[in-house]
């Protein structure tokens, strides 16, 4: 049986093998990713911050240590809320262990919004960005990242027993669930086109300020061939957005 959505990370041999890949020095998430979500965010002092899908609440510490005002994280996993708790506790910050499709966020409360690689796990992205326009303040700004359309499209390279050379892309325009081999472990996601992300994004009221595709830095690489790698295909894909 397959996955659904933050599940997984409650398995206890898929939460060791993700922290344990999480640690390697050029990670896609620390040498690709969060560079982009940092940039697209900017100066953050003084800023209410709401971060959907939190993990081990690691990055909230950081965005607190750069001068956010306050932090809420919510997160499905209960594995991960308990370490995000644990790593948060001597911080203006909160956590809770909740679906993001069924927790309710406030309204006017934000100053930003933040998603990091999670809302590709979520079935219905219309409705949370409904909530999430309507739990920013006025000009406040939402930004995320998912895997990139041309990865969710199809996940047939992943299942290869040897390291991918070729991705494939297909099925593109046939939105919809997709199950993922991700760590030894059956995942369910959900593929949307570029479009699809930007009309649901405008029909909820969010201006579109910027997209990114993840071009990787070769600064950010320790291995030269791991960044040739890396400058094949886009991995993620980025929005950054204002409530209106």
């Amino acid at each position: 049986m397959p996955y659904k959505s933050y599940t997984v990370y409650d398995d206890p041999d898929f939460f060791k093998q993700y922290n344990q890949k999480r640690k390697r020095g050029d990670s896609p998430n620390k040498a690709i990713e969060q560079p982009i979500i940092d940039a697209l965010i900017g100066p953050i002092a003084g800023k209410k911050v709401l971060d959907l899908g939190c993990g081990d609440g690691k990055y909230g510490i950081e965005l607190l240590n750069r001068g956010a005002a306050n932090y809420y994280g919510i997160e499905g996993s209960y594995k991960m809320a308990g370490l995000a708790k644990e790593n948060l506790v001597n911080y203006p910050a909160t956590v809770a262990q909740n679906d993001i499709e069924k927790a309710t966020f406030g309204q006017s409360t934000y100053d930003l919004v933040i998603s990091r690689l999670v809302l590709h796990y979520i079935a219905d992205g219309k409705a949370l960005f409904e909530q999430i326009e309507n739990s920013l303040k006025q000009e406040g700004e939402f930004v995320f990242s998912i895997e990139h359309p041309i990865i969710t499209s199809c996940y047939e390279a992943y299942h290869q027993e040897v390291r991918r050379g070729n991705w494939i892309v297909d099925n593109y325009f046939d939105s919809g669930e997709r199950v993922n081999q991700w760590l030894g472990k059956k995942v369910v996601k959900y593929h949307r086109t570029l479009e699809e992300y930007w009309q649901a994004l405008k029909a909820a009221n969010l201006d579109i300020l910027e997209i990114r595709e993840s071009k990787p830095q070769r600064a950010n690489f320790e291995s030269s061939e791991e960044y040739r790698r890396r400058m094949r295909i886009p991995l993620f894909l980025f929005f950054k957005t204002r409530k209106k």
